[in-house]
């Protein structure tokens, strides 16, 4: 990377890099262009929220999300900006200098940048001057302040046999004299006539715990407030204590319904490093797995939307036929979730031909069941009656919060990584990015029911194209440098970024997954609707999920009383529907 006396007269041969650079103007220090899809600026920190308007407004970029690393000089702050509809990707770089490391804060203006930001103020101490609301997100509150998890040289106390710290060592932890408490988590006051609902930490439809606080009048819920993190797994910081060939196995289990999506954007982001591209045939044989897990996720949703509507005909229909691609997973993989096929620069295990029928054959078994559960979901006016108009999430809204895709394409919004930013075999068959309009729960299950026609439409023509050749080339070194790379998950856009020194591993993977921005634009879709209608509203976003959670206490804000459980939410759910039906 070069300093540039003047940068924004830097020779870039992208179009699309030069546009961007000469909009941001003498904000501009450096300028790099890493392959034609890929650009890297960097700006003066003291200007990184006018540069944030610009790339948001004038460019029209998504904010995918934010990567902080703690470096000599301070916490290196990396803002990816994806322009989707030029296949482009500038990541705008700005340094929060020691020894304050401060920098002005873009989630102030931007709502897709708030958790991200409170992240980084979490786990690096990089502080955001005006952001609205610097609560722990994902330390707890009694985690000592000072104590950065992904700073270099953090450790903490030993522990003895009972799990007692030893000693209160922490290292890079400040004087706890002179050490300011964080804001704690806790809710805000409801305020005279209104009602504290909590919904979590523990939930059955959320794999990461989240905490969501509904403050109600009446039956209307009026504000809402959500934390996250209560089983933080250090992901980013383990990969960084791996092999590159390890970590496609850690990535993996981020998610265990979306076993390909993490290893896949993992081994693109560090061939993105060392300038190579798998084999046509490892393409391929990546496309139709995804797909395959595409297909699984959804209709796994699918089942677990009509459950939580009280239609469980819909929940063992959905299932059941979701049985044949599990099926499919294992032979062709060798296992139904964590398939452990993914390499930097290919894939570990090739597909007989003998197994191309067994692939058809599953898929095509399915299209008449999901013709079936389609035809239940657009044509039933009592879930026109329980679902339309409900947990709207406008188009600017969804743009704002940076949400992704079903939630986005529900929305309207026309994103899809798979057409954005071509990769595997998508470029090669022929599908189509379905959207809605309407931006409500019915919308977004629309879009996921006819993408599993789409997903469908892409195995047939894969296993019909797939060439012969090897499934991998060798990589014996991975060089010094940065790569990013975004997949189209179930649940919409993962994103992906590695650091190399050259070394035997990674010194810094970021790790952004669909639902860190996706369910917050749930405070955008949740207010003003009824509290029945709550769960479906979350529900539609797809959040992870964990067999782990459950509603932990419906109270009265003003007693304490308990009030229920969150079965009685679902059966205050199911209720109305049972009512809705009656009337239709």
């Amino acid at each position: 990377m070069s300093e540039l006396r003047d940068a924004t007269q830097a020779q870039v041969e992208s179009n699309v890099l030069s546009r961007v650079v000469t909009a941001l103007g003498g904000m501009v220090l450096e300028v790099t262009e890493q392959n034609p899809r890929r650009g890297w600026v960097r700006v003066d920190p003291a200007r990184i929220r006018e540069a944030s308007r610009i790339m948001f407004e004038g460019q029209k970029g998504r904010l995918a999300t934010v990567t902080g690393i703690d470096v000599r000089d301070g916490i290196d702050i990396l803002y990816h900006w994806c322009l989707d509809a030029e296949n482009y990707v500038v990541t705008v770089k700005a340094l929060a200098a020691r020894p304050s490391m401060e920098i002005d804060s873009v989630g102030q203006d931007l709502p897709a940048c708030n958790w991200i930001e409170r992240e980084m103020h979490d786990l690096l101490g990089a502080e955001f001057r005006g952001h609205p609301d610097m609560r722990r997100l994902i330390l707890a509150d009694d985690w000592p302040e000072g104590a950065y998890p992904l700073r270099r040289g953090f450790h903490v106390p030993k522990v003895d046999g009972t799990g007692k710290r030893e000693t209160d060592d922490w290292a890079g932890a400040a004087d706890p004299a002179k050490t300011v408490t964080p804001s704690p988590s806790t809710p805000k006051t409801p305020g005279p006539g209104r009602s504290l609902i909590n919904v979590g930490p523990f939930h059955p439809l959320q794999e990461e715990m989240e905490f969501f606080q509904l403050y109600c009048e009446g039956e209307t819920v009026v504000d809402m407030d959500m934390r996250t993190s209560y089983n933080h797994r250090g992901i980013e910081e383990l990969s960084s204590r791996l092999t590159w060939d390890q970590v496609p196995f850690l990535v993996e289990r981020v998610c265990g319904i979306c076993s390909a999506s993490h290893p896949w954007a993992y081994v693109r982001a560090v061939e993105d490093i060392c300038g190579i591209q798998a084999p046509p045939r490892a393409e391929y044989l990546r496309t139709i797995v995804a797909e395959l897990e595409r297909l699984h996720s959804h209709m796994l949703w699918i089942g677990l939307a009509g459950h939580f509507l009280g239609y469980n005909t819909v929940w063992m229909w959905a299932w059941k036929y979701r049985e044949p691609v599990m099926d499919i997973l294992e032979l062709t993989t060798g296992s139904r979730i964590h398939y452990a096929n993914n390499r930097i620069g290919g894939i570990r295990r090739d597909i007989s031909p003998d197994l191309y029928g067994e692939i058809r054959k599953a898929v095509d078994s399915l299209k008449a069941p999901l013709e079936l559960i389609t035809k239940a979901v657009i044509d039933d006016p009592v879930l026109h009656a329980r679902l339309k108009n409900v947990g709207v999430l406008s188009y600017a809204d969804a743009l704002r919060w940076g949400a992704t895709g079903p939630t986005a394409r529900g929305s309207g919004v026309p994103i899809d990584v798979r057409r954005d930013d071509p990769h595997g075999a998508y470029d090669q068959v022929e599908w189509e990015v379905i959207t809605q309009p309407q931006g409500d729960v019915f919308a977004k299950a629309v879009v996921r029911c006819l993408e599993c026609f789409e997903a469908i439409k892409i195995i047939e023509q894969c296993v019909d194209q797939i060439p012969d050749g090897p499934i991998a080339v060798d990589v014996d070194h991975v060089p010094p440098g940065e790569g990013c790379s975004r997949y189209e998950a179930p649940r919409g856009e993962t994103f992906h970024y590695v650091r190399s020194d050259g070394g035997a591993g990674p010194v810094r993977h970021k790790i952004r997954a669909p639902s860190f921005v996706n369910i917050p634009s749930f405070k955008a879709s949740c207010i003003g609707q009824h509290i029945a209608d709550v769960t479906i509203i979350l529900a539609s976003v797809d959040p992870c999920y964990s067999c782990t959670e459950r509603m932990a206490r419906l109270v009265d804000a003003e007693t304490g009383k308990p009030l229920g459980t969150f079965n009685d939410m679902v059966r205050i759910s199911q209720e109305r529907t049972r009512r809705l039906r009656k009337e239709a």
